[in-house]
Parts: structure tokens; C-alpha cells; sequence
């Protein structure tokens, strides 16, 4: 990242839109599956969604508070209630309507993109704090039951790798013209 959390986050976000359109071309494939290929793909798809929707926020978010305790303090919540709703969403998955009980891990990619699009507006002393309550409130989100979030399919998934391409530009763009 070399000092530029936002191209982390630009590269993120195509993890995120790339993760909606590995689940589509799975489902219209699965009768060209070897066996064993879904399980693998579930458990990976799991492992990714940590990475780039906790992880790596987890990680900015120290980084750009300067390892300060609230910094610190919103990393582990995040991690925490990150991999509690990753194991809870292994274990029930979605509601009969398609749903998630719980905002998504993977929604953290986004948020950071946009926080650090938005981050030049912030007073600069004031953003680390602003960040990390961000992402104290969305990993209070993951872990709650009485948010029922649909799942990103059919049309939505184009709609949502035009925002991400979209963002991640600018992110790109932003990180460019700012002096190092």
C-alpha cells in the first residue's frame, strides 16, 4: 500500500464484486462441477469474504488511527464479530427468501472505500475516530438479528460491479493526485 490505503481499497473492491460473480457463474455451472468443487467453493468464498470485508479494514483502520486504542479497540470488534457472522452464516445461510440475517462481512469493503473517498472532507485528527465508530457500528450490524439483508444476485450483481469499478476509480484517482 506504500503509505496509500485507498489503491488497497480500489484492489479490494474487486475482490468484493469479483466474489458476487463467482456465486452466479457457479450456480449457471453446476452441472460441469467435480465433486467436492462446491464444498471447496463455499469454504474459500468464506475465507475471502474475511480478507477483504474484515481483514483488510481491520488493518486500515489501525493503520490510519496510528495503532490508537480506539483504532485497536474497533480492529478486534470488527475481526470478532467478523468471524462470529461468517460461522453463523457456515452454519444457517440464507432465509427461505433469500436473505441474511445480519449485514454481510463483505459490505466492510465498500464501507471503507467510501470512508476513504469521503475521507478528504473530514477534518484529518478527526477521521481515525470517525472510522473506526463506522466500523464499530457495522460490526455491531454483522452480529445482529434483527437486520434482514437480501442477498446480491441477478441484476443487482452488474449493478454492483459498476459501483465498485466505479469507485475504485476514483479511489485510484484520489490516491494518484495526493502528494505521497
Amino acid at each position: 500500500m506504500n503509505g496509500r490505503p485507498e489503491l488497497g481499497a480500489a484492489a479490494m473492491l474487486w475482490t468484493w464484486f469479483l466474489d458476487h460473480w463467482d456465486g452466479h457463474i457457479a450456480r449457471k455451472t453446476r452441472h460441469m462441477r467435480l465433486p467436492g468443487m462446491a464444498e471447496f467453493g463455499q469454504s474459500f468464498d468464506g475465507f475471502a469474504d474475511f480478507v477483504h470485508g474484515v481483514w483488510f479494514p481491520a488493518v486500515i483502520i489501525i493503520l490510519v488511527g496510528d495503532g490508537s486504542g480506539i483504532s485497536f479497540g474497533a480492529s478486534l470488534v470488527l475481526v470478532v464479530s467478523g468471524a462470529i457472522r461468517l460461522s453463523y452464516f457456515e452454519n444457517v445461510g440464507l432465509t427461505a427468501d433469500a436473505k441474511f440475517i445480519g449485514i454481510p462481512v463483505s459490505y466492510g469493503t465498500p464501507l471503507l472505500a467510501v470512508m476513504l473517498l469521503i475521507r478528504p472532507l473530514i477534518w484529518a485528527e478527526l477521521f481515525p475516530t470517525v472510522l473506526a465508530l463506522a466500523f464499530t457500528a457495522l460490526a455491531t450490524l454483522y452480529v445482529s438479528t434483527f437486520v434482514r439483508v437480501p442477498a446480491i444476485q441477478g441484476r443487482a450483481i452488474p449493478i454492483a460491479t459498476i459501483g465498485a469499478i466505479a469507485l475504485s476509480v476514483a479511489l485510484v484517482a484520489i490516491s494518484l493526485s495526493s502528494p505521497s
